[in-house]
């Protein structure tokens, strides 16, 4: 479970959230929705510990984010950023490895995760490819099975772990075809359900509700509305947030609902 409890980030004399409150239980989806520099970043490197609150307190597992070490939250939290920088020339395989560095589960057993991440994440004729010639829709893929094999154990298991798995994903679909985002939700609703917490930013209000349990619309660094997705999308929030005009209709497969603009 998460909880972020009236936070506030200032950095160099610049407010980018304003106490921003956020109850994540367990096994949720939460969405980070808003227009850009809305402070969603910034509330997930908060989060993953990148930047120190300057007001407030992020409650990790019942237990202050302060009061975790390092090693220990990089056991049960993994983190995929909007893009990572990698010049060196590994292999995908090796890439996805790096999500096993905080775990002493062995190189048979890490073996073993590394094969099935990439396996489902739709990446396993890259593994032994080089990460650095890859198109930017396949390192993500392989970024996305990285952190998923960070916390496997959690996303494949309903066990009885003292913590629960959390996985904070930055505008994890941006470099995805059409299949790919597709499977990438189908991938956050299987972990959910095994109890790992997922917060993600999205800008694709469709994609995000066809997942969240709940949204957060977020603008210049304050918290617009906190919601379920039929709470949320509604035209008149979608124009106060995004001065965007739009119709909300009704998905005719899903019966959730469906933003035409």
């Amino acid at each position: 479970m998460l909880k972020i409890n009236s936070v506030g980030l200032t950095i160099s004399a610049v407010p980018l959230l304003n106490n921003i409150t956020i109850d994540c239980p367990r096994g949720s989806v939460t969405a980070l929705m808003g227009p850009n520099g809305a402070g969603k970043t910034s509330l997930l490197k908060v989060i993953s510990g990148e930047h120190k609150a300057s007001q407030g307190e992020v409650e990790i597992n019942r237990q202050s984010r302060e009061d975790w070490k390092p090693a220990e939250i990089a056991q049960f939290m993994a983190v995929l950023p909007q893009s990572s920088t990698l010049e060196f020339s590994f292999t995908s395989e090796e890439v996805v490895a790096l999500g096993r560095t905080p775990h002493a589960t062995g190189t048979v057993r890490d073996a073993e995760i590394i094969t099935a991440a990439l396996a489902k994440v739709d990446a396993s004729y890259l593994a032994q490819r080089s990460f650095v010639q890859l198109s930017g829709g396949e390192k993500q893929r392989v970024q996305l099975a990285r952190v998923l094999a960070q916390i496997w154990d959690h996303c494949e298991c309903e066990g009885d772990a003292s913590t629960d798995g959390i996985l904070l994903l930055d505008e994890p679909s941006a470099a995805f075809d059409l299949a790919h985002q597709l499977m990438l939700i189908e991938i956050v609703q299987q972990i959910s359900a095994r109890g790992v917490t997922v917060v993600m930013v999205m800008h694709d209000l469709n994609l995000a509700a066809k997942c969240a349990d709940q949204m957060v619309f977020m603008n210049c660094g304050h918290c617009t509305a906190v919601g379920t997705v039929s709470e949320l999308l509604t035209p008149e929030l979608i124009k106060k947030v995004f001065s965007v005009d739009a119709e909300v209709i009704t998905h005719p497969v899903q019966g959730t609902p469906m933003v035409v603009v």
